[in-house]
């Protein structure tokens, strides 16, 4: 028996397939009986030949309504179930579950009336209903199931494993499917639609299938929708090759609100052994209300230590609150901050590893070697390792400039140039190549820079590293009253602002570098001031060069031509907070994110090829072999399925064993629990046909969606039958011989 996909069309279209019979009877009405003796010959001729003609008319008649009535039911999309179905074509509808399993279906406050706990628990009774109601169907089905995290390609290599793939709909597979999502739960992926739909454009791109049927199982949040133009696309190519839409919403309304450990990172200060280490944790609020009182529970190395406590987080706003930690060792180590448990579990946990150093190298570059304790370096290597009394963690390592063209530049933290008279060009290249690659890079003023060679060979009209051109030295001259130096808005000069700070006032300034009259930097160059002179003039400026930062500051970094150096705690501070800020780059912990690949890569010549993963959340022991890998590097890995603090570790050929630490962490993005909402969908998906339902009350209707589409083959009959109108037409009509026309 035939069915529709668009019943109401059949209804109230086919009524029009009358319309060629009532215009024919109204056409009847419009004759008049005239008595004219010429017309009975003409009458008597019309005796012999009116069964022909009326013949003629009927089949006419008859052609126009198929033909109207064709129109209405390819509109409507007839399929036909049973025996006819499968002489017409296979008689199986293709149908493809995507249920989505990131972590945001864990919203444990999506329980409804049916007894479920979360969203996820919703899905899956959605997915079992259509199961069930595609075995209960006529017509042959079958199965595709694809949770969102198994649509995206392996970071090892390898293509995306549905769950199911196209398996024919039975008892049996029903129950089957029933004990494997029983099994399954949420993972702490942010994986959206995206990759999903391209499956499903794969899947259906070769399907021969009378049938196709895409489901939709997801409790759309707004994040995965607002730059939704590849969604949109991906469902509107599906729509037009015919596949049938369904979606169906798990998320309850309305949400609740959610807490998320937004970020845990190091907020300054060097990672070495025995010093304090800044650390900062942010919480976000996604809830219309404001949250007070937000205990962060933190652990070292899988051991409790205070906590902090988060007193106000403003509704859909972020707060953070910072903590010092301190380790006696160097190597690997772990930094967890958890808050109790809400509405989404996943992303109540954040982990930052820390790679920490005995003493971590600073270079500076002096250029006169000769200065001693009363030189550039001495007060810079002062301010950044001051003694035992007051630990840094840096160590200064002294050197003249030809000695940028022979170390290993990538073994130190920062790079400071101490009024450096010149450098040769494979010195300035090395410079560069490290500031590009991410380091750091500073230089000091003073009376051997030569403004000239500055321009030169390290500015180069703005396509080298030196922020600015020099015009040369100028004499400030001071004040009757008011400080030479002013703070600007920049991080590492952030302590010094505010109200009028008496350490600052104190700094003099009688000569500095000028910068070029007139000089405007590119747009988009990125230069920032961090302090300018009471003249406006600036006195330390910073760019970005590649992926790492240049700052110049343009005066002395002795007490040549200023005081900033003798006695004032404030120049140890701000040169402590620079080379902090420059060396964040290189310092930024790894941080992973679910699904990725955890490596550890190996020294083949000095490294044993056996290495043990200790994986969370239940600290199972994995044991992996190191392989070599296409890019020619040894290499152990495992795949970050958990979120958590990983731990490789593994022997040397000399009987030493070495361990690494490595973060992995939920997209926090995930946790944004915002719908978008029926009419938001609408906007977004304008023009592609769908039928969204609520999984509370969702029925599959599977039935109507079974059997073999009649719409090619009524196309087919409907052209034939405009063809065969024509044809009638022409002969039921009067033609005068030879295409004469009438007088």
């Amino acid at each position: 028996m035939p069915t529709f996909d668009f019943p109401a069309l059949v209804w109230w279209g086919l009524p029009l397939a009358a319309a060629p019979v009532l215009i024919h009877l109204i056409n009847l009405l419009r004759h008049r009986r005239v008595r004219w003796a010429a017309m009975e010959f003409l009458l008597a001729s019309q005796k012999r030949y009116r069964t022909r003609v009326l013949l003629r008319q009927i089949l006419l008649m008859c052609l126009r309504v198929a033909a109207v009535a064709g129109v209405v039911l390819a509109l409507a999309q007839p399929r036909w179930h049973g025996a006819l179905g499968q002489l017409l074509g296979s008689g199986r509808t293709s149908h493809l579950v995507l249920l989505d399993d990131s972590y945001s279906m864990g919203d444990l406050s999506a329980g409804d009336r049916l007894g479920e706990s979360s969203a996820f628990d919703r899905g899956r009774g959605v997915v079992e209903r259509i199961a069930g109601d595609l075995a209960a169907s006529s017509g042959g089905h079958e199965l595709t199931l694809a949770r969102f995290s198994r649509c995206v390609a392996p970071p090892a290599g390898g293509l995306p494993r549905p769950d199911l793939d196209r398996e024919a709909v039975s008892p049996a597979l029903v129950q089957r499917l029933r004990d494997e999502l029983a099994r399954a739960a949420p993972a702490e992926t942010g994986t959206g639609p995206r990759a999903a739909l391209q499956m499903a454009l794969d899947l259906f791109s070769s399907g021969a299938d009378s049938g196709r049927v895409l489901w939709l199982v997801s409790d759309f949040r707004s994040r995965d929708w607002k730059a939704a133009d590849e969604v949109a696309e991906s469902l509107r190519r599906l729509a037009a090759a015919g596949v049938q839409l369904r979606l169906v919403d798990c998320a309850a309304e309305p949400g609740a609100g959610n807490l998320t450990v937004e970020r845990l990172e190091v907020a300054g200060g060097v990672p070495a052994t025995g010093v304090v280490v800044p650390v900062e944790v942010a919480v976000r609020n996604d809830s219309g209300r404001p949250v007070a009182g937000v205990t962060v529970e933190l652990r070292e190395d899988g051991a409790a230590r205070p906590g902090v406590r988060i007193d106000d987080i403003p509704a859909g706003g972020v707060a953070a609150r910072r903590f010092d930690v301190r380790f006696s060792t160097a190597g690997s180590h772990l930094v967890d901050a958890r808050i109790p448990a809400d509405a989404v579990p996943a992303d109540n946990l954040r982990t930052l590893a820390l790679d920490v150093a005995d003493r971590v190298d600073v270079l500076l570059v002096d250029g006169d070697a000769d200065a001693g304790r009363g030189g550039d370096a001495f007060y810079l290597s002062t301010a950044l390792a001051p003694g035992a009394g007051a630990p840094t963690g840096l160590r200064p390592r002294i050197e003249p400039p030809r000695a940028l063209a022979s170390l290993d530049l990538a073994a130190f933290d920062c790079i400071w140039l101490l009024d450096v008279p010149r450098l040769d060009p494979p010195e300035v290249a090395a410079l560069e190549a490290y500031v590009k690659a991410g380091g750091g890079a500073v230089f000091f003023g003073g009376p051997r820079t030569q403004a000239d060679t500055v321009n030169r060979t390290l500015h180069r009209a703005g396509a080298g590293l030196y922020p600015v051109p020099l015009a040369g030295p100028v004499d400030l001259g001071h004040a009757a009253d008011g400080p030479d130096v002013r703070v600007e808005d920049h991080p590492v000069v952030a302590v010094l602002s505010g109200q009028r700070n008496p350490l600052l006032d104190a700094v003099r300034v009688d000569r500095y570098l000028a910068v070029e009259r007139g000089f405007e930097p590119a747009a988009g160059a990125g230069l920032r001031r961090l302090l300018s002179l009471r003249t406006g003039a600036p006195l330390v400026v910073e760019q970005p060069f590649g992926a790492g930062l240049v700052v110049a500051v343009l005066s002395t970094a002795a007490p040549t031509w200023n005081n900033w150096a003798r006695g004032n705690p404030s120049w140890v501070v701000v040169m402590l907070e620079l080379e902090s800020h420059l060396a964040a780059a290189r310092r930024r912990a790894e941080s992973l994110e679910v699904g990725a690949q955890v490596e550890v890569a190996l020294d083949a010549a000095a490294d044993a090829h056996e290495v043990d993963f200790t994986a969370p959340p239940q600290g199972a022991v994995v044991h992996q072999t190191a392989a070599v890998g296409a890019d020619g590097r040894l290499v152990a890995r495992i795949p970050a399925a958990a979120a958590g603090g990983y731990v490789a570790r593994w022997k040397r050929l000399d009987g030493s064993e070495r361990e690494r630490a490595c973060a992995v962490n939920v997209t926090p993005d995930e946790g944004r629990l915002e719908r978008i909402g029926r009419e938001r969908l609408d906007r977004t998906l304008a023009g592609v046909p769908f039928r969204l339902d609520d999984a509370a009350s969702f029925e599959p209707d599977s039935n109507a969606l079974a059997g073999v589409s009649l719409l090619h083959p009524l196309l087919h009959a409907l052209l034939a039958i405009l063809l065969a109108e024509q044809i009638v037409s022409f002969f039921a009509s009067y033609h005068l011989p030879g295409g004469r026309r009438p007088a």
